[in-house]
């Protein structure tokens, strides 16, 4: 049955959605953008000055440092941590012994609040009572003072950085989705022809995930550029401005300073650097796909 007036039901169906979006997204960012641009606090309203708070945040270097260090994190999360979740993901497809317990004790600390995971880290990692002396005592080395991993700006950096750099679990039960659907008569075909295992995975698997790949680093990126909780209940961008990211920098201009334009300045940097990640790597892994054809 044709239907009458097929443009007017398809703007009636989609419209929630486009007011949705509007005032949820749209606007909102709109906001920011416009507030940037204002001197603007919670006693004054905004008042319009240009360029002064982004010549401001550029002319301070803990806002470069925090640019530097979200970029770093960024750049480790979407290499390092995306290809474990890879690698776990290649491992647990061929099921080994024991296969089922290791991907539940995987997935565990992906499903526990990042805020409380860094809580945990922090009294696990506790120079007072946490468990850093008592294992290097237990291997032979003697220390006469437990260091401080979160509070030593020799250390802090790497340290936050290992509090999630190693759960990959989100990213490898992606990849067994994927992996999962894959024709298995190609697999087939392979090992009639005589390839290895080790061959199915070079020259079947990893290519056709590719693709997912690039949703992976995406998804990675993304998450590194808008990382707060587990830094903010480790170190809270400290010691000095060792592990200060972004929204870090964001959070101590609103709430410590009371400068709402300056920390919507810094939003909408970081809202300009998502976009400028997420496009890299989809014309990155999108050139991949033509150069493969």
């Amino acid at each position: 049955m044709k239907i009458k007036n097929k443009g007017f039901w398809i703007a009636a169906f989609t419209m929630p959605c486009m007011v949705l979006f509007a005032l949820v997204y749209a606007a909102p960012i709109v906001t920011v953008l416009y507030t940037s641009l204002c001197d603007y606090t919670t006693f004054s309203p905004p008042a319009f000055t240009g360029m002064k708070n982004f010549a401001g945040i550029f002319g301070d270097q803990d806002f470069l440092v925090s640019i530097k260090n979200t970029l770093i994190w960024v750049l480790l999360q979407s290499v390092f941590h995306v290809t474990l979740g890879l690698v776990m993901a290649l491992v647990l497809r061929r099921k080994p012994k024991g296969w089922k317990i290791v991907r539940t004790a995987y997935m565990i600390p992906n499903i526990i609040p990042t805020a409380a995971t860094g809580v945990m880290f922090t009294l696990l990692l506790n120079p007072t009572f946490g468990i850093v002396k008592p294992l290097l005592e237990k291997i032979g080395i003697e220390v006469s003072q437990t260091p401080n991993l979160f509070g030593n700006s020799k250390y802090a950096f790497w340290t936050v950085t290992a509090t999630w750099i190693l759960y990959a679990g989100f990213n490898t039960i992606i990849f067994l989705a994927e992996m999962g659907a894959i024709d298995k008569e190609i697999y087939e075909a392979a090992r009639v022809d005589g390839a290895s295992p080790w061959q199915l995975d070079r020259f079947i698997t990893l290519p056709l995930m590719r693709n997912i790949f690039g949703t992976c680093v995406t998804l990675a990126s993304v998450a590194m550029v808008s990382q707060f909780d587990i830094i903010y209940m480790t170190t809270k961008g400290g010691p000095g401005n060792t592990t200060l990211n972004l929204p870090i920098y964001l959070y101590k201009a609103a709430t410590l300073e009371n400068n709402y334009g300056k920390a919507n300045a810094v939003g909408t940097v970081q809202i300009a650097v998502g976009l400028a990640l997420v496009l890299l790597i989809q014309r990155l892994f999108r050139e991949k796909k033509e150069d493969a054809r």
